[in-house]
């Protein structure tokens, strides 16, 4: 049973691509980088499986959110076949390996929810925080890491009904 997308001659080609020449450096064994995928692919799962459309082909015994029946891709407005894992997944898995290769645990770095600052005022020092216990949900996945590469590359095939979006300010 598979444990992560893709497969190294993939991801050497395509990070060959996009000059990426951290995956293939000296002293980086193949086990390091198939760890790396492995730790993606978890990764992956975690933060965007619930937006993943569709449920798994080989349902609870299925260790990965891909293949899916029920997936559909918005950009090509079509139906994703539920024997194939998109290429967008793969890609998206092999830009979070890199970070993992570089960094491992990055993408899902161990966080202590706790309070967090709501106001803060200087003169006469008056600080007010929020948190869980005053109803603000997800504290803990807020502090993840966002790769915008990894949100580009699937646009396409997550779930467009109650998905979380991110807001950039430009200054």
């Amino acid at each position: 049973m598979a444990d992560h997308y893709g497969d190294l001659p993939g991801a050497l080609a395509y990070h060959e691509a996009r000059g990426n020449a951290a995956w293939s450096a000296a002293g980086v064994t193949d086990a390091q980088r198939t760890a790396a995928l492995v730790r993606a692919s978890s990764a992956l799962d975690g933060i965007y499986g619930d937006r993943f459309a569709g449920r798994k082909t080989g349902g609870r015994s299925q260790a990965l959110a891909w293949p899916r029946t029920g997936a559909y891709d918005h950009c090509a407005s079509e139906d994703i076949p539920s024997d194939e894992i998109p290429q967008e997944v793969v890609n998206a898995a092999y830009e979070i390996a890199l970070a993992e290769l570089l960094q491992p645990g990055s993408s899902s770095p161990a966080v202590t929810p706790g309070r967090l600052v709501k106001r803060q005022k200087v003169d006469t020092i008056e600080r007010e925080f929020f948190g869980p216990s005053d109803g603000v949900p997800g504290a803990a996945d807020a502090m993840r890491p966002v790769l915008m590469a990894v949100e580009d590359a699937l646009r396409c095939v997550l779930s467009r009904a109650g998905g979380a979006s991110v807001d950039l300010l430009r200054v």
